[in-house]
């Protein structure tokens, strides 16, 4: 038997689900009575997390929102194509530029081998221009399920694994 507080869940992310008509709204609403089905605290926490980083990496690579061509994303192609500006590194937003070199967890051929939320959630300006905007928000799978303080934090910590992200999801609630 659920609790008060998961059966609130469950029924405000259906409410939600229908509210921005998704598709398959049964599917997702098995997710979450797993999630539900976890003990609340790390286990569901990291059931949650992992789900959120699949969620993100499909909508990506389902929606080629980057738009990758030879190692360049799109907007990097586009500057290049309008001659704005001699960009030319790969690898889209795990290149830092202030420390001129990828992100140490980008690894040929594969990609980013570590989960985390912050940088799958990043959109840079070109993209929020063509309205991709991801928060925890609007994932059904966040929204409810974590606080406003463990929100901020997940969308906020770049370039960490998940066991130091759970840490601090913990701490948060």
């Amino acid at each position: 038997m659920r609790s008060k507080r998961d059966q609130r869940i469950y029924e405000k992310t259906r409410k939600f689900l229908e509210k921005r008509k998704e598709e398959n709204i049964d599917e997702k609403m098995k997710l979450i009575d797993q999630a539900l089905e976890k003990s609340e605290g790390e286990e569901r926490y990291s059931f949650l997390y992992d789900l959120i980083c699949n969620y993100l990496d499909e909508e990506f690579r389902k929606k080629n929102i980057c738009g990758f061509k030879n190692n360049l994303c799109k907007r990097r192609c586009s500057m290049m194509e309008r001659n704005v500006k001699k960009d030319t590194y790969e690898n889209g937003c795990c290149h830092s530029y202030l420390e001129g070199r990828d992100c140490e967890y980008l690894k040929p051929p594969y990609g980013c081998q570590i989960k985390n939320i912050a940088c799958k959630t990043f959109t840079c300006f070109y993209l929020r221009k063509q309205g991709y905007r991801y928060t925890l928000d609007k994932i059904y799978l966040s929204k409810y399920f974590f606080n406003r303080r463990q929100k901020f934090y997940i969308q906020n910590t770049y370039f960490v694994d998940k066991p130091v992200v759970m840490e601090g999801i913990l701490k948060r609630s």
